[in-house]
């Protein structure tokens, strides 16, 4: 067997690969509407509105819901991020642009939702509803640094951060809402990559041998 010493160094060497093992990471993919499609972990769902790709926040491309003169309620999903990852009660955080308008009754909701594998939510955060307070016709950081938030009791299908512009039957009414840059961030579990795991084995084993021959 390694004696004390040894034994401390295997410890430390252990200890030192794994503290690595979570670590912040933003999560899902096409935050930034950069493939010019609701692809990635997007899901558009237009309803009787219209969900579409405009030019984004410096350029590229954004995601834009709208409703104008209908009644519905057009939806942008950022669906099912960090599915296996996130752990409940877990702090993450959530960032975007956003620009639009609205009026004569038309409203934007935005939502984050701890999702259960399978369907259904153990959480509900509302960052936004009504008029949209700070919504302007110029692209803007929703909250600069970001809404910190928390997972709920079950996040075993990720969250998922859903903006939508809705109108009623008010005739006239409006809403337009598009969104660029979103991300959701995290510390989450690191998976060793396979030279960090050999070098710990193969130091291992050398501490093994070393041991031995000074037992023999």
């Amino acid at each position: 067997m390694l004696n004390k010493k040894y034994t401390k160094l295997v410890a430390a060497m252990g200890i030192t690969l794994f503290a690595a093992s979570a670590q912040a990471a933003t999560l899902g993919t096409n935050g930034d509407f950069e493939s010019g499609a609701f692809d990635g972990s997007w899901i558009a769902f237009p309803n009787a509105g219209t969900t579409t790709i405009v030019g984004g926040n410096g350029g590229g491309f954004a995601g834009e819901a709208a409703a104008d003169n209908v009644p519905t309620g057009a939806t942008m999903k950022f669906a099912n991020v960090g599915a296996g990852l996130l752990t409940p009660g877990q702090a993450f955080n959530v960032n975007f642009d956003w620009k639009g308008t609205n009026g004569i009754g038309g409203v934007i909701d935005i939502r984050v939702f701890s999702e259960l594998s399978g369907g259904g939510v153990s959480k509900t955060d509302i960052l936004a509803g009504g008029t949209g307070a700070g919504l302007t016709a110029d692209w803007t950081s929703f909250s600069a640094g970001g809404i910190d938030l928390t997972t709920g009791t079950d996040v075993s299908g990720g969250v998922t951060v859903e903006f939508t512009a809705i109108c009623g039957a008010d005739a006239g009414c409006f809403s337009f809402l598009a969104v660029d840059n979103v991300t959701v961030t995290a510390d989450v579990p690191a998976v060793p990559v396979p030279a960090a795991v050999w070098l710990f084995g193969s130091g291992l084993l050398g501490l093994v041998g070393v041991a031995r021959r000074r037992k023999s």
